[in-house]
């Protein structure tokens, strides 16, 4: 059985995918395998996996779908086909850095941990950004951390044991594409045993999407988003955490509604405030926030709309579109 199973969903990333292959070269761990899933790409991806798998020297299953079903449908095929001790992530426009598998193994089997969590660099560039996840010593930390909007969820930066999504039956729900990372890693936490975290940068994300307001939260996203957030909820009450956890549930309804709120357009405030409405009443209650950001909440749940444009144009337009650009 291999160490870890990398799993790499891909769909149409002959453009960006050699960068992404070549962090798996690169890795000082050998102890691993890829199990990529094709979600049906009409480009040059299945010539460029197939050569990775014949040349790289690495253990690779190569999975096409028989239909375009989104990421969540590509995960699950994955996690069905992982043979791992341990699950990572890797997309196809990103990199592993070097050190990635062997640190995280390695501080994994020190502590006798179910999930272990890193740091990452935002942008490629030699002058990448260091992002830095929110402090956690526990399960309950981290929850909080996820929920509360200090700590991203993202299934790149983690190791998690197979074992814990296995015996606990979590999965991706198949066609509901975005927040299924948080679904995901808010069920493993609630059912982990051990958690740890790694002050390093161990990956980096490539920040090129600019997908649109309108589109990442059209009706149907927000359909997806709702979905995957019942299920992440249901988890949390049912929890031995229901109790601590039960007021950072409207804390996570409006972190997940906030990117409505850095736009000048009203449409999108009136999305904001008419999506989960029940939380907009904790628009002031996350003191883990900065007090900006929660200001900010507070004069869209009070329908301040022109405040709530002058902020956007004065902080996003002018202080980091100009100042800090």
């Amino acid at each position: 059985m291999m160490r870890v199973s990398v799993i790499m969903p891909v769909y149409n990333a002959e453009g960006c995918l050699p960068v992404a292959l070549e962090s798996l070269k690169s890795q000082s761990f050998k102890d691993f395998e890829v199990v990529f899933v094709d979600d049906c790409s009409t480009d040059g991806t299945p010539a460029v996996l197939e050569a990775f798998k014949n040349e790289s020297g690495i253990p690779c299953k190569i999975v096409r779908q028989k239909v375009n079903g989104g990421v969540a449908a590509a995960r699950n095929k994955g996690l069905a086909m992982a043979e791992g001790e341990y699950l990572a992530f890797l997309d196809a426009d990103d990199r592993m850095e070097p050190e990635e598998l062997e640190v995280a193994v390695s501080e994994a089997e020190k502590a006798d941990a179910d999930i272990v969590g890193w740091d990452w660099t935002l942008g490629f560039e030699k002058n990448g950004r260091y992002m830095r996840q929110a402090d956690y010593d526990s399960p309950l930390k981290a929850l909080k951390n996820l929920m509360g909007g200090t700590m991203r969820w993202n299934l790149w930066l983690f190791l998690v044991k197979r074992k814990l999504l296995i015996d606990n039956d979590i999965r991706f729900i198949e066609g509901a594409n975005m927040g299924e990372d948080m679904m995901v890693m808010i069920k493993a936490f609630t059912k982990a045993r051990k958690v740890i975290q790694i002050r390093k940068p161990l990956y980096r994300y490539n920040a090129i999407s600019q997908t649109s307001l309108s589109r990442q939260f059209s009706e149907e996203r927000r359909r997806e988003i709702s979905e995957n957030l019942v299920e992440a909820e249901k988890a949390i009450m049912t929890s031995v955490y229901s109790v601590e956890l039960a007021e950072f549930v409207n804390h996570l309804k409006l972190f997940l509604k906030l990117p409505l709120l850095i736009s000048a357009d009203k449409k999108d405030y009136l999305t904001w405030y008419s999506w989960f409405p029940e939380a907009n009443g904790a628009a002031m209650a996350n003191k883990a926030l900065p007090f900006r950001t929660r200001i900010l909440q507070g004069m869209a749940s009070r329908k301040l709309w022109g405040c709530v444009k002058l902020y956007y144009l004065c902080v996003y337009k002018f202080v980091y579109g100009i100042i800090y650009r």
